[in-house]
């Protein structure tokens, strides 16, 4: 099982260190320092990176360029209970793709290890000492 440490840093603010990578998280003004993005702008922004990973995989198998990529996420909430609703992501490629890598690119990317988590929820064991 892989590990991480969130440390809290005070106010609304938390501290992760994954391996040797320090990640700020915050609330925006008026409610935190906002000297970071909130926890769920960092859960879609990783769900984002995963889906360019995914996309980087194919590419590189396929001697795709991918300059230039960008992918856009955007969310709702829904509520009782309160949650992430919606997610959706809008890859763009400015160079293209061609037409025959279309499709086994977007399944590619679909298939990031993120969103297969999502579709098949893992449990999540909370325990206080």
């Amino acid at each position: 099982m892989e590990t991480l440490m969130v440390d809290y840093a005070g106010g609304l603010k938390f501290r992760t260190l994954a391996r040797t990578h320090e990640i700020i998280s915050d609330q925006p003004l008026g409610k935190g320092e906002d000297t970071g993005p909130t926890p769920p702008e960092l859960f879609i922004a990783a769900i984002g990176s995963c889906i360019g990973v995914y996309a980087c995989f194919f590419a590189q198998r396929h001697d795709i360029s991918l300059a230039g990529m960008k992918i856009e996420m955007s969310w709702e909430k829904a509520e009782n209970p309160g949650r992430i609703g919606n997610i959706r992501a809008k890859m763009t490629i400015p160079g293209g793709v061609p037409e025959q890598y279309r499709e086994p690119l977007h399944r590619a990317a679909h298939a990031c290890l993120l969103h297969n988590t999502l579709l098949d929820s893992p449990g999540l064991e909370l325990t206080l000492e």
